[in-house]
């Protein structure tokens, strides 16, 4: 008899103090609904070079040190996703007005990111793992016309622990889901035809930092962060083309300046938040002031009608302006 992957189940919770799991997981956490994955390890076994007098054969074997990462991925449910977003960014603040909890999650400058303390229970009871000191390097989002919001996070984590004993009663996230047909586009405050988007927000943590005399890592500390991503659309004119390889639309020939304009992702749940005054939907609002597009090339083919994906980075404005927020609104008053 094998053991079911549908069985299993995923909880996060912020984690207040480093290197403990939080006595408190089995009543303050989320529990997420994943499409697939799980962490794994990532640990040599350290075998020897060939050594003058010795036989042919490896002798003998140890293990080195470890550390656990991996990718969760996942149907965008507005309950969950906060504890996501806080933990990629790093700061969150929510505030409750007529039914509606509204959490504004913006970016960080320090290095050092919130802690996730994760339980991990791997199919219908194959293994419960814990999890401390866990980060989320990366996280993306993406959508199409006709599909859903999909995210997918990837995680890195210091410690684990086997053979726990699962959350009997898990707080699931069991509110809407999001599809394209409640997904717009703004940029530079225009509305924006497109097929599809992507985006990805990346920490870049250092992931093997072992220390002597430890099994685990000894820090994880993010580096440069980078926020980016991409839509896909059917030309009206050449004005996005010449923005993205000369510079601005405007021009004829290459320039040297980038246009920086402010590019908004908005989604939103068919479904209203529960008590609110006036009904509200569940949404989430992502800003990010200023986006420079990357150089493409317009590329006909036959009699399909062109098409292109325009990829975009997204610029920090200045020091007192953050390169990005999100605000979410759902009826969770609080961020696990």
């Amino acid at each position: 008899m094998g053991f079911s992957s549908q069985s299993g189940q995923v909880l996060f919770a912020t984690q207040a103090t480093a290197g403990t799991f939080p006595a408190g997981f089995g009543t303050a956490h989320t529990a997420m609904k994943l499409r697939s994955g799980a962490l794994g390890p990532n640990r040599d076994l350290l075998v020897t070079d060939p050594e003058i007098g010795g036989g042919r054969d490896t002798a003998d074997a140890y293990l080195g040190a470890v550390s656990w990462s991996g990718d969760y991925e996942f149907y965008v449910r507005l309950e969950s996703l906060p504890t996501l977003l806080k933990a990629v960014l790093g700061s969150s603040t929510s505030a409750t007005a007529t039914g509606v909890n509204t959490h504004t999650v913006v970016p960080s400058d320090s290095a050092t990111l919130p802690f996730l303390a994760i339980e991990e229970k791997i199919g219908s009871g194959l293994e419960t793992y814990q999890y401390v000191d866990a980060v989320v390097n990366t996280l993306h989002l993406e959508a199409e016309a006709n599909g859903y919001l999909m995210g997918t996070a990837g995680l890195i984590a210091r410690q684990q622990t086997a053979g726990a004993t699962p959350t009997a009663t898990p707080d699931w996230d069991n509110s809407p889901l999001i599809v394209g047909t409640n997904i717009q586009l703004t940029y530079n405050a225009v509305a924006l035809p497109a097929k599809s988007f992507a985006l990805d927000i990346n920490n870049n943590f250092e992931d093997d930092d072992f220390r002597l005399g430890s099994f685990y890592l000894g820090d994880l500390t993010a580096k440069s962060r980078e926020v980016s991503g991409s839509f896909t659309i059917r030309p009206q004119d050449s004005a996005f083309w010449r923005q993205a390889v000369y510079g601005t639309s405007a021009l004829t020939a290459p320039g040297g300046l980038t246009t920086k304009q402010q590019l908004v992702i908005t989604c939103s749940t068919y479904e209203d938040i529960a008590g609110s005054t006036p009904l509200t939907k569940s949404s989430i609002t992502i800003t990010i002031p200023k986006v420079a597009l990357e150089p493409y090339g317009l590329e006909p083919s036959g009699d399909d009608v062109i098409e292109n994906d325009i990829s975009f980075r997204a610029l920090r404005p200045d020091a007192g302006t953050a390169i990005c927020q999100v605000v979410v609104k759902n009826g969770s008053a609080t961020v696990a």
